[in-house]
């Protein structure tokens, strides 16, 4: 079990599955904040429910990032083969939805098909 007063700012965030969202930038009475960077285009608030861990300087969340309400990924945080890029650039003129993402079996994060 942790303690809100345990998270401090520069610790790491990461997901459930330990892939790493951003470091604490502010943390206030109702949470912190992941700052932008490489996954995330503008800075992240997340509550201490979403908590499920601390280890160290990292704070663990009980979801992955696709499963994160509102999360918006940085453009280019995914680096994609030619062919994946191009079947995305398809898919994103047929349909405006945004895209779902998740770990695969290597641990490697990718859009959801």
């Amino acid at each position: 079990m942790f303690k809100p007063t345990d998270i401090q700012r520069g610790m790491t965030v990461r997901d459930r599955d330990g892939e790493a969202l951003g470091g604490v930038v502010a943390v206030d009475p109702r949470g912190f904040t992941i700052g932008k960077g490489h996954i995330f285009e503008r800075e992240y608030p997340v509550r201490f429910s979403d908590v499920a861990d601390l280890d160290g300087d990292d704070v663990y969340l009980h979801r992955d990032l696709a499963s994160l309400p509102g999360a918006v990924l940085a453009e280019g945080a995914l680096d994609l083969d030619e062919e994946t890029r191009h079947d995305m650039e398809d898919a994103s003129h047929a349909t405006q939805r945004p895209t779902g993402y998740t770990h695969d079996l290597t641990g490697a994060l990718v859009p959801m098909e």
